[in-house]
C-alpha cells in the first residue's frame, strides 16, 4: 500500500504543477483532497492511518521535486494541505503536522532535494494550515520544528547543520521554538 500511496500522490502532483498557473494552491489542495480521501476510507486515526499522511507527503514531495517546484514553496503546500486534511477529518493536527514535517524532511533527502529550504517551508506550512483550522499556531509549530530537527540528525549531519541553518534564519517561524529543538537535539546526542 505505501508504495501505491507514494506514487499516487507523486503522479498527482505532478499533474497539477505541470498544469496549474497557482502551483501551490494546486499542491495544498491536491494533498488535501489525497490525505482526507485516505483517512475517511480508513474510518478511524490511528497510527496506521497516520502512514498514509507520511507516504502521500513523501510522494508529494517527489512529485514537487521531479517537477521542479522550489523546495520550500513546494513542501508548504504539501505539509499545508497533510495537515489540513488531518484536522478536517478529526484528526489531531498537532501530530499530523509532526508525521509531514518529518515525512517531507525524509522525503526531500530521499530525493536530494534540499533539506534546509523543506524543512522550513514544511514547518511554514504546518503553521499555516494550523491557522486556517482553528489550531493553536505555536503548539503545531513547536512540533514541526522539532521533527524536522530529530529527522534531520537521523538522516545525517550535513541534513542536520542545513534545517539549523534554515530554521535558525527564518524570520516567519519563532526563533525560541528552534533554539529549543536544537537545544534538545544536542542535548540527546552528547
Amino acid at each position: 500500500m505505501a508504495e501505491g500511496t507514494v506514487e499516487k500522490a507523486r503522479n498527482a502532483v505532478i499533474s497539477v504543477v505541470r498544469g496549474a498557473g497557482d502551483i501551490v494552491g494546486g499542491v495544498r489542495l491536491t494533498v488535501t483532497d489525497l490525505v482526507t480521501g485516505a483517512l475517511k476510507d480508513v474510518g478511524e486515526i490511528t497510527s496506521t492511518a497516520m502512514g498514509v499522511v507520511t507516504d502521500t507527503v513523501k510522494g508529494a514531495i517527489r512529485g514537487t521535486r521531479e517537477a521542479g517546484t522550489e523546495a520550500a514553496a513546494g513542501s508548504k503546500a504539501v505539509v499545508s494541505g497533510a495537515v489540513e486534511a488531518v484536522a478536517s477529518v478529526g484528526g489531531d493536527a498537532i501530530t499530523g503536522a509532526k508525521n509531514a514535517v518529518r515525512a517531507a524532511v525524509q522525503g526531500a533527502s530521499e530525493v536530494g532535494a534540499d533539506v534546509g529550504a523543506t524543512a522550513v517551508g514544511a514547518v511554514e506550512g504546518a503553521m499555516e494550515a494550523a491557522g486556517r483550522v482553528g489550531k493553536n499556531v505555536t503548539e503545531v509549530a513547536a512540533g514541526a520544528v522539532d521533527q524536522a530537527v530529530e529527522a534531520a540528525g537521523e538522516i545525517g549531519r550535513d541534513a542536520l547543520n542545513a534545517v539549523k541553518k534554515g530554521l535558525s534564519s527564518a524570520a516567519s517561524i519563532p526563533r525560541d521554538l528552534v533554539d529549543s529543538a536544537i537545544r534538545r537535539e544536542e542535548d540527546g546526542s552528547s
